[in-house]
């Protein structure tokens, strides 16, 4: 089992705090948020992207600046199995994900965050669907 610790950036009710993350992985992935030393979200899953999102579901007030909220950031098959889902693809409507568009999901982002990772669902959809175009 190893453990990894993240420090994030969020903002709950306006104002901006310091997050902990915990992130452990054995068969499965497990993530704890800590945030302000007062809140702690739990969640595991197959990989941490699946972690990430349950854990953003939780409480959709908060906002995390990670690249893992942004709306376009998509993960892969591949990305989910090399990477335990801590790498996906930054896209863009009707352009293909390639290697350069790769991202580390917790690395900083502050523009086309979602708090709702339905919004990240959908905008998956429109993407696939802007590729056969």
């Amino acid at each position: 089992m190893s453990l990894k610790k993240i420090n994030l950036t969020c903002m709950s009710d306006g104002i901006v705090h310091d997050v902990e993350v915990h992130l452990i992985s054995d068969n499965k992935c497990a993530m704890s948020v800590y945030i302000g030393n007062k809140c702690q979200l739990n969640a595991d899953g197959e990989d941490f992207f699946e972690c990430f999102k349950k854990i953003r579901e939780l409480d959709k007030q908060i906002v995390y600046y990670c690249k893992g909220a942004k709306v376009n950031v998509i993960p892969s098959r591949m990305t989910r199995q090399m990477t335990k889902g801590l790498s996906a693809y930054e896209t863009t409507l009707g352009v293909p994900a390639r290697r350069e568009n790769l991202v580390n999901i917790f690395d900083y982002e502050n523009e086309g965050l979602a708090s709702d990772p339905s919004e990240q669902d959908q905008y998956e959809a429109k993407w696939f669907s802007s590729l056969s175009n």
